[in-house]
């Protein structure tokens, strides 16, 4: 086993374990942004939903989006372009909103929501897939998936930034 599905199953993934011939394979869903392409383990996942009414935080840095209601619960919103510094306009309307897990449960929600101007698609993926890159990010892990640049988001590094905005 390489590193590269380490990465995968370290970032609070679930191995499916339906059949055999699955048994190395993660449940990723893959989006698309402008810059780049993003990967997400399933079991980080909540869930997919529509947007709704994301009220902002004033106060709040750029690349916190403010609030979204969620199944009665206020979840912090995340603009992921703008924490990782790219050029990027705050997007006005959102196709989807993903909601992910927290994996220490900090701060004011157990919950963080990442808008996604594009719709997830889920895909099984096994560890010759997968290729680890070099290039290193306190935010994301780089790998290839299938030849093609993805990143997989630090959940717990965006738990940090989240709580340290809430504390405030």
């Amino acid at each position: 086993m390489d590193h590269s599905s380490n990465i995968i199953r370290g970032v609070e993934a679930k191995k499916t374990r339906n059949i055999a011939s699955q048994d190395d394979r993660v449940r990723c869903l893959t989006l698309n942004f402008l810059s780049y392409k993003m990967l997400i383990p399933n079991a980080s996942v909540a869930e997919v939903t529509e947007p709704g009414n994301i009220q902002p935080l004033l106060g709040a840095p750029e690349w916190f989006g403010g609030m979204i209601r969620w199944r009665e619960q206020d979840v912090p919103v995340v603009i992921f372009e703008k924490i990782m510094n790219i050029n990027a306009s705050k997007p006005q309307k959102y196709r989807r909103v993903l909601i992910l897990n927290s994996p220490n449960n900090k701060g004011c929600s157990p919950f963080i929501a990442l808008g996604c101007q594009s719709i997830p698609s889920l895909n099984l993926i096994d560890e010759t897939r997968v290729t680890t890159s070099d290039k290193k990010n306190e935010l994301v892990a780089y790998v290839k998936l299938d030849g093609e640049n993805y990143i997989i988001p630090k959940i717990s590094f965006l738990e940090d930034r989240v709580s340290e905005v809430m504390a405030d």
